[in-house]
C-alpha cells in the first residue's frame, strides 16, 4: 500500500465486492437508478413520484445512492396486469359459465 501524505492508500471498494462476489457465488441483487429507469420505460421522476404514492418499490441507501433489490422489482413486474387482447373477454365468459356448471 502507498503512502499518500501520511495516510495509507485503500484499494478500491469496487475489486473488494467483485472478488467477494466471486468467492460467494452471488450475483447482482441490486439495480441502480439507471437499470430501473431502463426496465421500467419510466422516467425517474415518474418512479419517484409512484414510490411517493407507494405504487412502486423504494429504493434503499447503498453508499450513498439509490439502489434497488431486484427481487422487490421483479415481484412489481410480476404483479403489473397482463394487456387483455381482442378476444379475451368472449373466452373467459365461456370458461366462466363452464366453471360454473
Amino acid at each position: 500500500m502507498e503512502r499518500v501524505k501520511g495516510k495509507k492508500k485503500k484499494s478500491p471498494p469496487a475489486k473488494q465486492v467483485t472478488a467477494a462476489r466471486q468467492t460467494t457465488k452471488l450475483s447482482a441483487s441490486l439495480l441502480s437508478r439507471h437499470e430501473i429507469v431502463a426496465l421500467s420505460g419510466f422516467t425517474y421522476p415518474w418512479i419517484w413520484q409512484m414510490m411517493m404514492r407507494g405504487q412502486f418499490p423504494r429504493s434503499r441507501i447503498v453508499g450513498g445512492k439509490s439502489m434497488w433489490l431486484a427481487s422487490e422489482i421483479d415481484a412489481w413486474l410480476a404483479a403489473l396486469p397482463i394487456r387483455p387482447l381482442k378476444g379475451d373477454s368472449d373466452r373467459a365468459a365461456a370458461s366462466g359459465a363452464q366453471q360454473l356448471t
